[in-house]
C-alpha cells in the first residue's frame, strides 16, 4: 500500500533529525546498460567550431537523453569534440535541467558526461533551485541554494551555501543538505567543525498548508 502524504513527510523529517540517509539502492545493471545506449540528441540555434583551440560553442542549445534534458543560452565544450564517454561541458544563461519528476534551474552548470550518459551537474545560481513533483504529495518538494550538485546516476541533490528545502508544508534550512530524489529523504550535511545548524519549521497535521516564506522563492 502506498504511503500517505503524512507518512512521507514524517519520514522526511525523521531523516533530517537523525541525519541519516538510507543507503541508495544500486540501479540494476541491465537498466544502466540500457541508459548508456540511449541516443544523446543536441539541438542548437547555431554553433561554432574552433579547430585551433579544439572548442565547440553552441547557442540556444538543448542536449537530451531519454527524459533528461539540459537547456541553456550557451554551451561550451573544450578539447572533447562530440564525444560523451568522458567529457565536461559548461552551460550558462537560463540553465534548465529537466528529469522525469522535476527540474533544476541555475545561472550556470558544469555538466559531466560519463560512459555516454549525462552523469552529473554542478549548478550555481542566485540561487540555483530545484523542484520535484510527487503523485503522493499535494505540493512539490522544492529547494534552493547557492550551489547544487546533482548526481544524476545516484539520483541525489546536494544543496550548499544557504540550503533550503520545502516539502509542501515543512521548511528546513542548513548550510548544506543532501536530498535523495528516489527516496524523498534528506539529511543535514553541514561540514564538521562549522557553526552551521539545522533550522526547521514543522507544521502539525491538520494545519493549513501554506506557501513557504516569501524570502524563499
Amino acid at each position: 500500500m502506498a504511503a500517505s502524504p503524512t507518512e512521507l513527510r514524517a519520514a522526511l523529517i525523521a531523516g533530517l533529525l537523525c541525519c541519516v540517509l538510507p543507503a541508495q539502492a544500486a540501479a540494476p545493471r541491465a537498466e544502466a546498460r540500457a541508459a548508456a545506449t540511449q541516443d544523446i540528441v543536441l539541438d542548437a540555434k547555431d554553433s561554432q567550431i574552433d579547430y585551433a583551440a579544439n572548442r565547440l560553442t553552441f547557442n540556444d542549445v538543448t542536449i537530451g537523453q531519454g527524459d533528461l534534458k539540459i537547456k541553456a543560452d550557451k554551451a561550451v565544450a573544450d578539447g572533447t569534440g562530440l564525444k560523451f564517454d568522458d567529457s565536461h561541458w559548461q552551460f550558462s544563461g537560463n540553465v534548465q535541467i529537466t528529469f522525469e519528476t522535476g527540474n533544476l534551474q541555475a545561472n550556470e552548470a558544469n555538466v559531466r558526461f560519463s560512459g555516454n550518459r549525462i552523469a552529473q551537474a554542478q549548478a550555481t545560481g542566485t540561487p540555483a533551485q530545484f523542484e520535484q513533483k510527487l503523485a503522493s504529495m499535494p505540493r512539490p518538494v522544492r529547494g534552493h541554494a547557492g550551489n547544487i550538485d546533482f548526481d544524476i546516476l545516484a539520483q541525489t541533490i546536494r544543496l550548499a551555501d544557504d540550503a533550503w528545502l520545502f516539502d509542501g508544508r515543512n521548511e528546513m534550512n542548513s548550510p548544506a543538505l543532501l536530498y535523495s530524489i528516489k527516496e524523498q529523504i534528506a539529511k543535514n550535511e553541514t561540514p564538521p567543525g562549522t557553526t552551521g545548524r539545522v533550522h526547521m519549521t514543522i507544521r502539525p497535521d491538520g494545519a493549513v498548508e501554506t506557501q513557504p516564506a516569501a524570502s524563499h522563492p
